[in-house]
């Protein structure tokens, strides 16, 4: 049997969610019909909602920046010192740092949306929502090598900043089956979903000192300075859906938590890019891929993959995907009128 694949199985569950909150609230529509309304119904009436709150996100593709600057990094300093140290070349080394590279594992979502109460279990919205994450932190490495005849080697890598940042723009339709669970309490199963815009961008301001320290004397041998930095835009698709709780706090006045998984990826980004080396500055423009790198050096071999929208030389290159999809918690307050 073919196994689903994950947007395949995020239909199913918004299907089931929707089917099951009907089943839930088919008593409340029977009634409906044969009994007067109650204060609590929004048939005919609208409600504005405004809401907050928290959402998983691992965007690995973006990630992968962090990943590969880490693992070169590592690569040209740690493994190295390591190599020299094996072959009796230095007497020792040491690192330290302050702060580290961060991921984005999550994200922050805020929205308005507007309801309108069709039956007195169903109503349909509107809406808009915005998601933002960014990581924009000053980074410290220092290396020291103990050499022979009481010379240290000091290597001062510094950041300022490293950063990493996504951003989205939803606009929603949405479904909303519910019923009535108490005299001021309510259950609901939703989906909603619309077009999904999104940003993204990566920057690195680096610069780099080197210094040869002996009995009474220190060497700046050599220092340099960069920039670089990535941009991209592009569009996709958002489909969320979940269960809320919603609790009328006064006739018009109500708060809910709604929980649920949305599904929200870009499969296609282009943008701008910039790198200043040493005084020199190089502008281009571009479509986001993945590119295999290989180091080759006698302590070792790496192999990283690097997102970029710099592509001189399109050969290996992988498609790069934005995924946003992951758990999705959130509060707000409604009113209705």
């Amino acid at each position: 049997m073919k196994r689903l694949d994950i947007k395949q199985q995020n239909v199913l569950v918004a299907a089931f969610l929707v089917i099951l909150g009907a089943w839930l609230a088919l008593p409340g529509y029977v009634q409906a019909n044969t009994e007067k309304r109650g204060s609590n119904s929004i048939r005919g009436r609208f409600s504005l909602e405004i809401l907050g709150g928290y959402g998983m996100s691992n965007p690995s593709d973006l990630n992968r920046f962090v990943d590969a600057d880490n693992s070169y990094q590592n690569f040209v300093y740690d493994d190295y010192f390591d190599y020299l140290l094996s072959k009796g070349s230095i007497e020792g080394w040491t690192k330290n740092n302050i702060g580290e590279r961060k991921k984005i594992k999550n994200v922050l979502p805020l929205g308005i949306r507007v309801r309108y109460g069709l039956f007195d279990f169903l109503a349909v919205s509107i809406g808009f929502q915005y998601y933002q994450r960014n990581h924009s932190d000053d980074l410290t490495f220092q290396y020291n090598r103990d050499e022979f005849y009481d010379e240290e080697y000091i290597e001062d890598l510094f950041y300022k900043p490293y950063g990493l940042s996504v951003k989205a723009y939803l606009p929603t339709v949405g479904l909303h089956v519910y019923k009535h669970i108490g005299q001021n309490l309510t259950a609901e199963a939703y989906v909603f979903g619309g077009p999904l815009f999104a940003e993204c961008s990566y920057s690195s301001d680096w610069a780099y000192n080197w210094y040869i320290q002996g009995p009474g004397y220190t060497w700046l041998t050599y220092e340099s300075e960069g920039f670089l930095e990535y941009d991209g835009s592009g569009t996709g698709i958002s489909v969320e859906a979940g269960g809320r709780i919603g609790f009328q706090l006064s006739r018009r006045l109500g708060f809910f938590l709604e929980g649920g998984y949305a599904y929200q990826t870009v499969s296609s980004l282009s943008g701008s890019g910039k790198e200043i080396n040493d005084g020199l500055t190089e502008t281009w423009e571009g479509e986001w891929k993945t590119k295999p790198e290989m180091l080759t050096a006698v302590w070792g071999t790496l192999n990283i993959k690097v997102p970029t929208n710099y592509q001189t030389n399109r050969e290996g290159l992988e498609n790069f995907k934005l995924d946003l999809s992951g758990f999705r918690i959130k509060v707000g307050i409604s009113w209705l009128f």
